[in-house]
């Protein structure tokens, strides 16, 4: 929210729900029209949350309806626009889950987190486990994310440490490193992906992968687009 910028400009909490019924108009009169969050309270426990584009018409609906006699208190929470104030309900639902609300509150852009969760949990678990084993694991989970990897960032998390890389090209050896965040160091300059150090290194637009050459297993070069189990 911007700096300055308010979302609840008046509030009345706590107030028996006699005064509704002994002098509506007092409240009516500070409330109005105003939209707003209200809470319905029954004995100290929250019963129930709602929002409502015109709260003291709300107020009094739920003194006739299927709420009637459930609850003895309320707090009014008022705001400049009504635009907003659905997703403030939606997630005071979801965290406090009030007894007389049948629905559950709802979101209408947000991303749930919880698969995202899922998936870095998963990949944290599998990049362990084939550092635990190594071997043929270790080089199948490196594959792996070698196949998942695209564009900037695509070498990330294939090594574990920097490892030195080198191209031949016109009689002339080029020498650089691949960073542990993917990264490839050349002449004391950084680059994001395997083209764009060979493009540096030549002089001209470049592949990288076929350029770039590492040291494998066997002590052999071989080109970077192996560690992409290419």
């Amino acid at each position: 929210m911007p700096r300055g910028k308010r979302l609840v400009t008046q509030h009345l909490e706590d107030v028996s729900w006699m005064i509704l019924q002994n002098h509506p108009q007092l409240v009516s009169n500070m409330i109005k029209r105003r939209a707003g969050v209200y809470a319905l309270y029954r004995k100290d426990s929250l019963y129930y949350v709602g929002l409502a584009s015109n709260l003291m018409v709300r107020l009094k609906a739920h003194l006739r309806d299927r709420h009637n006699g459930l609850w003895d208190r309320f707090s009014v929470y008022l705001t400049l626009r009504d635009d907003h104030i659905r997703e403030l309900e939606s997630l005071l639902l979801r965290i406090v889950a009030p007894e007389g609300n049948k629905q559950r509150g709802t979101f209408v852009k947000s991303q749930n987190l919880h698969p995202v969760l899922n998936r870095l949990v998963f990949e944290h678990d599998a990049d362990q486990r084939a550092a635990l084993l190594g071997g043929r694991v270790a080089l199948r989970r490196q594959r792996v994310k070698g196949r998942k990897a695209r564009g900037k960032g695509a070498l990330k998390g294939l090594v574990d440490k920097r490892i030195p890389l080198k191209a031949w090209r016109g009689g002339y050896e080029y020498t650089a490193s691949l960073r542990k965040d993917g990264t490839i160091r050349y002449d004391g300059q950084v680059y994001d992906s395997p083209n764009a150090a060979a493009t540096a290194a030549l002089e001209k637009p470049a592949g990288g992968w076929g350029f770039w050459q590492f040291k494998d297993r066997s002590g052999d070069w071989v080109p970077l687009r192996r560690l992409k189990g290419r």
